[in-house]
């Protein structure tokens, strides 16, 4: 086990953040952080995550079908990125955003979580690209949430 890999814990699926002496490690378990021993914890197999992050997929992108009358309602205005690789969530964020600008909206959030930063950096780097996104600023109550206003 290493750093970043996903594994079961007793309290659910989690990601390993630290690996600690005496066989402990610091797991990220439904955004709340355990020190665990490493005999209670398992590696997900790489099958299941697929399988599940395939059906997340196939989840979200019914969810943003583009039809030729999009009603504003039918847009979500939040959007829950957890879970999904970075290239999975940017195809999320663009499916939504592209959207929401032709329903008219004016303002999305994006929920990417505070730890690690991955999908939010590359969320942020993407929406710096896009012309039509007039800003973008991480939620002063929470900076798990991006907010982008069209």
């Amino acid at each position: 086990m290493k750093t970043g890999d996903v594994v079961q814990t007793p309290f659910g699926k989690g990601t390993i953040r630290e690996i600690q002496n005496n066989n402990r490690v610091l797991v990220d378990v439904k955004n709340r952080s355990l020190v665990l021993k490493t005999i209670d914890l398992s590696p997900l197999k790489l099958e299941q995550e697929q399988r599940d992050s395939s059906k997340l997929r196939l989840k979200l992108s019914s969810q943003l079908q583009l039809t030729n009358d999009i009603d504003p309602v039918s847009v979500p205005s939040k959007i829950d990125l957890h879970g999904l690789t970075v290239e999975a969530a940017l195809t999320v964020v663009e499916k939504t955003l592209d959207s929401a600008m032709l329903a008219g909206s004016a303002e999305l959030h994006f929920i990417h979580g505070r730890s690690g930063g991955r999908i939010r950096g590359a969320l942020h780097r993407r929406l710096k690209e896009i012309s039509s996104v007039r800003s973008f600023q991480l939620d002063p109550r929470n900076a798990g949430i991006t907010i982008v206003v069209l």
